[in-house]
């Protein structure tokens, strides 16, 4: 009995690792929304870590959070720290950004589970409305973190679906 037991969890944690091995090494979340704003009024929230507070959703999620934001807002190096007991701990820094086109940032995740990934928010005029695009990407462990990335684009999704609705209700103020 012992033996059959052993056997049938050795052949899922094989099963597990052939999985795993066929599944992406890389996600790629991406989210969008229209505002009714020029880009001029929708930048300055995304630019300024320290205007995130007024629309972010992990902000609210992790009130005891510790938080701490360093650098010229809109600048490479501009970057914000957190640490808490729900988001646990880990930073973004702007990578590079163009006044009302783009802003792009490194993310590093220490804690809980470590992860790099870089997001970017892309800003498309129309007319007198502006296209707010999000992407994260970045890199799946083997095997664990691609089977998790299976469920990254409905987690991230539904995240990103909420700040940006919170972005454009800002924005639109």
């Amino acid at each position: 009995m012992i033996k059959k037991i052993l056997l049938g969890f050795v052949s899922f944690l094989i099963l597990l690792l052939i999985v795993s091995a066929l599944l992406p090494a890389q996600y790629h979340v991406e989210r969008s929304i229209t505002v009714n704003a020029a880009p001029n009024k929708v930048y300055p929230l995304l630019q300024n870590f320290a205007e995130w507070d007024k629309w972010s959703v992990w902000a609210s999620l992790d009130p005891n959070q510790k938080v701490s934001v360093t650098g010229e807002p809109g600048k490479p190096g501009h970057k914000q720290e957190w640490n808490g007991p729900i988001n646990g701990k880990g930073s973004m820094t702007i990578d590079s950004a163009e006044s009302n086109v783009f802003v792009k940032m490194n993310l590093v995740f220490e804690e809980p589970q470590p992860m790099v990934a870089t997001s970017k928010f892309e800003l498309k005029p129309d007319g007198t409305k502006t296209i707010v695009i999000w992407h994260n990407e970045g890199n799946l462990d083997y095997p664990i973190g691609r089977i998790f990335g299976l469920f990254l684009d409905s987690m991230l999704g539904k995240d990103f679906e909420t700040c940006l609705a919170k972005l454009k209700e800002v924005a639109e103020k």
